[in-house]
């Protein structure tokens, strides 16, 4: 118990303060700070109740208080809401941000893979082992995805080219193993499956096309075993110059019968076995190739012309006349010629002397023959005059 004078804590069972002498009141204990509240709260209603009966008018003295107070207490409310509001927000973006995560890893594992197999090695890789493994059909879907993610690639186009080729696709396998060609021009391979695909279509005019030029005679004696083509001559046909020796060639083992006067080499041809030379004038020769089986291939033709070159008369200084002195006779030889002469009148073509030098003129009165010959053996018009030396 506690002294309400001066504060002592007094034991249980005195009747005085044993500090001050208060005499204690037995009554039961109680908190000084709720007795002042309680005292104030008494007065608070009794000034209250003098309020509201001093003027003998009723008046609402406590609603304001209540207000006052229904105000205070919606404060506590109205920031719970807001906290709630609050929370649930958070809620709703961590909510929103996992949602996220997940589809993002999600999207990743579907993605990743895909990305990973949707490159050019991956494609050609797979397109090769089933090639190996004879799956046909499925190596084409791999290199046609190689050939979209990388179209100049020469292995995905001549990857596809072998593909359309083994599933019979012949338009395809042209049109790729051409391309294919284009990139590598001598490589055998790619020519054994294009002449395949036109060998297995019956398209003996492309393959006549391809040996028309083919790039060495690896590939030329590939395409013979193929067909057997006419023979090829070693000068085309038109005009010429010159005297020509014309060789006949053909792409196999094969025997070749010719004809020089227009006539069919098949029914009566002479078998070629050496060059076939040709003069001035004009030519047609007819050949035709055969096979051990007796067949010929179609007939071949060329068309030439000769027509040499006319030649002038020769010129020599000085010209004929009487000279008193001895001079050196001189000739004027075209390029590519030769010149003969004599001092008898003879023909010097046959029995004249070639000229080297100016040669000195002859004592006496002589009749000097000039010809000039070209490397064909054309001969041009003698030169004839009449000199006299006379010292």
């Amino acid at each position: 118990m506690i002294c309400k004078k001066c504060g002592e804590e007094i034991e249980n069972g005195l009747m005085y303060c044993p500090k001050c002498g208060e005499s204690i009141q037995l009554v039961p204990d109680y908190n000084v700070f709720e007795e002042e509240l309680l005292i104030k709260v008494v007065e608070d209603k009794d000034k209250a109740k003098d309020d509201k009966f001093a003027s003998g008018v009723y008046k609402m003295t406590e609603a304001p208080v209540i207000l006052q107070e229904t105000k205070t207490q919606t404060k506590p409310t109205n920031k719970y809401i807001e906290l709630l509001k609050t929370v649930f927000t958070k809620k709703i973006c961590i909510i929103i941000f996992c949602a996220v995560v997940c589809i993002a890893i999600i999207a990743s594992c579907m993605i990743l893979p895909y990305l990973g197999t949707h490159n050019y090695d991956y494609a050609m890789n797979k397109a090769v082992d089933a090639e190996n493994q004879f799956q046909y059909a499925k190596a084409l879907g791999y290199y046609e995805e190689a050939y979209s993610l990388d179209e100049s690639s020469f292995e995905a186009i001549y990857g596809l080219g072998r593909m359309y080729y083994r599933i019979k696709d012949y338009d395809n396998a042209v049109l790729m193993l051409k391309k294919a060609i284009e990139l590598d021009s001598t490589n055998k391979k790619i020519y054994s499956y294009l002449l395949s695909v036109y060998d297995e279509s019956g398209d003996t005019e492309s393959i006549k096309e391809l040996a028309k030029n083919p790039p060495n005679d690896e590939i030329a004696q590939l395409i013979s075993a193929y067909i057997m083509l006419p023979p090829g001559f070693s000068y085309e046909s038109g005009e010429y110059d010159e005297d020509l020796l014309v060789q006949l060639t053909t792409n196999g083992d094969y025997q070749i019968f010719y004809t020089l006067n227009g006539k069919n080499p098949v029914t009566s041809g002479k078998l070629y076995n050496k060059p076939i030379e040709l003069t001035e004038g004009t030519t047609t020769i007819k050949a035709a190739t055969q096979n051990k089986d007796g067949e010929y291939s179609e007939i071949a033709t060329a068309e030439y012309t000769i027509k040499h070159h006319e030649l002038s008369m020769p010129v020599v200084s000085p010209t004929d006349g009487v000279y008193s002195e001895k001079i050196m006779i001189t000739i004027d030889v075209p390029e590519g010629c030769t010149a003969f002469y004599t001092w008898d009148g003879s023909d010097p073509v046959e029995n004249g002397i070639q000229y080297m030098d100016p040669f000195p003129i002859l004592e006496g009165a002589s009749v000097l023959s000039v010809a000039i010959v070209d490397e064909n053996g054309n001969a041009s018009p003698v030169y004839r005059g009449n000199y006299i030396y006379q010292p």
